[in-house]
């Protein structure tokens, strides 16, 4: 059983546990923003896989879309939006989402009790190219339940650090019985970019470091248990 901190009510399932903290985000800020890209529709895939996404599992050049081979990650539809949990650390994304010149892309993600592994990074990437082959490139942005954040690009086998784990006063923290959800932004301009947190700036890169044009998804490390109720591309100003 697990409390989330709403008006004193107890949750008794994750899913309950979500409904309440999507529930008290609504109601703390009385709006609901639309999306300039809408989610791609689950076509009455509630529960399952969600149609047409698909994964990469480190160390694989395998991309496990029915998840045959890598039934530790647990990604599945649940509306609003997604639910990972998983095993290995991967990348899960939908090969229509891609962005190009300036746009921004954002993305709000509840994390669930971490059972003291504070250290498994969650987020977004932009970037990607060949996501399924050798000569996989993204750039992945990602926070810790220990309030801090990374910027990291990986080209084939290898990384890039492109911003170390940095402590950030934004992030806010799941504790042992409540979720907490973050809201994740990449400005992609025509020189910068800019990462930031619950609208406060974390870094702001050279567009030339980040190579942000390509497709754009989700990242988990292992062990994190998160959902994720909306990735999507909007406009810059």
């Amino acid at each position: 059983m697990f409390r989330y901190g709403s008006r004193g009510r107890i949750c008794r399932s994750w899913f309950a546990v979500l409904a309440c903290a999507i529930a008290a985000h609504t109601f703390a800020t009385g709006q609901v923003h639309a999306q300039e890209q809408p989610q791609h529709k689950s076509g009455g895939n509630e529960g399952k896989i969600p149609i047409g996404w698909l994964t990469r599992i480190d160390g694989s050049e395998d991309m496990h879309g029915d998840f045959k081979k890598g039934d530790s990650l647990s990604f599945v539809q649940m509306t609003p939006g997604f639910h990972v949990t998983t095993g290995p650390n991967a990348i899960l994304w939908h090969p229509d989402s891609s962005a190009r010149g300036n746009f921004t892309i954002e993305s709000s993600i509840f994390l669930f009790p971490t059972k003291g592994r504070d250290r498994e990074g969650y987020g977004v990437f932009v970037g990607g190219q060949d996501l399924a082959g050798a000569a996989q490139r993204y750039t992945y942005f990602l926070l810790r339940n220990d309030g801090r954040f990374l910027v990291k690009q990986r080209v084939g086998n290898k990384t890039v650090m492109l911003k170390d784990w940095t402590y950030l006063t934004a992030i806010k923290l799941a504790t042992a019985k409540d979720a907490m959800k973050n809201d994740f932004r990449v400005a992609v301009g025509a020189q910068r970019v800019t990462f930031s947190v619950n609208g406060t700036e974390a870094v702001s890169l050279a567009r030339s470091q980040v190579s942000p044009d390509g497709v754009f998804g989700l990242r988990f490390a292992h062990a994190v248990n998160a959902h994720v109720t909306n990735v999507a591309r909007r406009p810059s100003p």
